[in-house]
C-alpha cells in the first residue's frame, strides 16, 4: 500500500512539473508582457466571475456548508472582484519605473537611476479552507498585473469549489496562462515541491514549517500567511459599549475561522462586565432568525469543544453569549467566553480559531505587553482607546503582522496596505492593491550611465589627485563630523 501512494504521488508531481513547465515556456515566449495583454487577463478573471458566480457560490456552501449564502458571496465573490477592478483601474500607474536619485556628479550629465517591476514567471497560491475561493481570486488581481502566469491550488477539503474554479479557468484562459490543481492531499504535497517562480501558502503554522522547508530544496521564493493568537488590548480610556460590539463583530465574522479574528482580549477588571454586556447584545443582533455561522466540520467542532471543556475542569469561568445553543448535528458552537484559563490550557496556548474568545484582566498594561513580546507575534492585533497616544503606545510597545485601532480586522480591507506576518505568523508581505503587485513582480534596479570616462577614475586605478579629493577627503571630513559621538551612546 506505501508503495502505491508513492507512485501515485510520483506520478502526481510529475503531472503537475509537466504542467508548470507548459505555463513557463508560455511566460517566456510572451516577454514583454504589456499592459494590453495584462489588462486584457484581469478583464477576463472579473468577466469569468461572474459568469461563474452562481456556480462558485453553490460549490462554496457545499464545501463550507454552515455559511450563510450572504456572507459566501461577500468574500468569494464581492471582494475578489473589487480586487479585480482596482487592479484594472491602477494597472497603468503601477507599470511606470520609479525614479531614483542617480549619484553625483553623473546625475549632473543626464545618469538616471529607476525601478523596474518585472514579472517573476509562474506564481503559485495554495488557499486555505475557512476562504476556499477568496484567498484563490484575490491574489490572482495582482498576480496577473504584475504579468505572471497564475498556478491556482485549492484546499484538498474543498473539491466543489475546485471543480468550479477550474471549469471557469478552463473556460476563460489557456491552460499556461492560468492553471487549478486538482486532486487530494498528495496532490497539495507535490504542489509546494513544484519549482515555482513565488509560492503564496495561506494556512496554519504547522503546515506552513512543512511547506517552507519544501519550498527550500528549489529556493522558491515565499509568502506564508499563517495565523497566532491576535490580541486585543481594552485600554481603561476605550469606548466599552463600542468595543463589545465590533469585537463580536470581529470575533463571529465566519465563525471566528479566520487568520484575523481575535483571539484573546486583555480588559481591565472594572471594565469587563460592560464589554461583557456590549459583545452579548451584538451577539444576540447578529444571530436573529438562526444566522450563527456553523464551523467546518466535525472534528474542528470537536477539536473546540475539547478546549471549552478542559478549561470548565480545570476551573476556569466559561460564559456563553446570545441565546443559541450549541448544535453538534449542524457544526453551530455557541459564541463562548473564557475567563483567565492557566497558561498551561490549551486555550491559552493554541489558536482557537472559532467562536471562542478568552478574556484576561489586564489593570497593568506593561506587564502583560512584556509577556506577549516574549511569546510568538501574531498575524493581527487590536487596540481600542479613544487616545490617539495611548493607542500609539500599544503599538510602539508590541509586534504583529498588521493592526487596526478602534476596531477588529479591517486593515485587511484596505487595499493599498501590505498584509502579512512576522516570525510564526507569516513570511513576507503580499496585498490586494500595489503591495500584491510588488510581492508578486521583481523589483529591478536599472542604471542608465551619463557623463564621461573621466568622471571614473576617482573610483579605478591608477588612483592620483581626483582619488584623494573626493575619496580620502570625503572620509576626512566625516571622521571630524562624528568625531565627538561616544562609543556606547547615551541614554538620559
Amino acid at each position: 500500500m506505501n508503495d502505491f501512494f508513492a507512485l501515485y504521488a510520483e506520478h502526481d508531481q510529475a503531472a503537475l512539473r509537466a504542467r508548470l513547465e507548459q505555463m513557463r515556456a508560455g511566460f517566456l515566449s510572451e516577454l514583454p508582457v504589456t499592459f494590453e495583454v495584462r489588462r486584457d487577463r484581469i478583464r477576463r478573471a472579473i468577466a469569468m466571475t461572474l459568469k461563474h458566480a452562481d456556480a462558485l457560490l453553490a460549490a462554496s456552501l457545499q464545501d463550507f456548508p454552515g455559511r450563510r449564502a450572504e456572507l459566501a458571496r461577500l468574500t468569494d465573490l464581492f471582494m475578489p472582484l473589487e480586487a479585480m477592478r482596482h487592479a484594472e483601474r491602477k494597472l497603468a500607474a503601477w507599470m511606470k519605473p520609479q525614479k531614483r536619485g542617480a549619484p553625483q556628479p553623473f546625475s549632473l550629465f543626464g545618469a538616471r537611476a529607476q525601478v523596474q517591476y518585472q514579472p517573476l514567471g509562474v506564481v503559485g497560491v495554495v488557499a486555505p479552507w475557512n476562504a476556499p475561493l477568496t484567498l484563490l481570486l484575490l491574489p490572482l488581481a495582482t498576480i496577473l498585473a504584475a504579468g505572471n502566469r497564475a498556478f491556482l491550488r485549492p484546499s484538498d477539503q474543498t473539491p466543489a469549489c475546485a471543480a468550479a474554479l477550474d471549469a471557469a479557468v478552463r473556460e476563460y484562459f489557456a491552460a499556461d496562462e492560468v492553471s487549478v490543481a486538482l486532486g487530494g492531499l498528495q496532490t497539495s504535497q507535490a504542489f509546494t515541491a513544484l519549482p515555482l517562480d513565488h509560492l503564496l501558502f495561506t494556512g496554519s503554522t504547522g503546515v506552513g514549517r512543512a511547506v517552507a522547508a519544501s519550498a527550500a530544496e528549489n529556493l522558491t521564493p515565499l509568502t506564508l500567511e499563517l495565523g497566532g493568537k491576535c490580541p486585543v488590548f481594552v485600554l481603561a480610556d476605550a469606548d466599552v459599549d463600542e468595543a463589545g460590539r465590533r469585537l463580536a463583530l470581529g470575533k463571529l465574522m465566519n465563525g471566528g475561522q479566520g487568520c484575523l479574528c481575535p483571539d484573546t482580549a486583555y480588559v481591565p477588571a472594572a471594565l469587563q462586565p460592560s464589554l461583557l454586556a456590549a459583545m452579548d447584545a451584538e451577539v444576540r443582533r447578529q444571530t436573529q432568525g438562526d444566522d450563527l455561522c456553523g464551523l467546518f466540520s466535525a472534528q474542528h467542532y470537536q477539536r473546540l469543544q475539547a478546549i471549552v471543556e478542559e478549561a470548565r475542569q480545570a476551573g476556569a469561568q466559561v460564559l456563553t453569549l446570545g441565546t443559541q445553543a450549541c448544535d453538534e448535528a449542524r457544526l453551530r458552537m455557541a459564541p463562548t467566553v473564557i475567563v483567565d484559563p492557566a497558561p498551561t490550557l490549551r486555550a491559552s496556548r493554541e489558536e482557537l480559531f472559532g467562536p471562542v474568545l478568552v478574556l484576561r484582566s489586564c489593570d497593568a498594561l506593561l506587564p502583560a505587553m512584556q509577556a506577549l513580546r516574549q511569546g510568538e507575534k501574531p498575524l493581527g492585533l487590536y487596540v481600542f482607546s479613544r487616545s490617539r497616544h495611548a493607542a500609539q503606545q500599544v503599538l510602539d510597545a508590541s509586534f504583529s503582522g498588521g493592526a487596526t485601532v478602534n476596531d477588529t480586522l479591517m486593515h485587511l480591507s484596505v487595499k493599498d496596505l501590505p498584509f502579512g506576518g512576522v516570525g510564526h505568523s507569516g513570511m513576507g508581505a503580499y496585498g490586494f492593491g500595489i503591495e500584491g503587485f510588488r510581492c508578486f513582480s521583481h523589483a529591478r534596479a536599472v542604471y542608465w550611465q551619463g557623463g564621461p570616462f573621466g568622471l571614473l577614475r576617482a573610483m579605478h586605478p591608477p588612483y592620483g589627485t581626483l582619488y584623494r579629493f573626493a575619496i580620502e577627503g570625503t572620509l576626512r571630513r566625516w571622521q571630524r563630523r562624528y568625531a565627538d559621538v561616544p562609543p556606547r551612546g547615551s541614554r538620559s
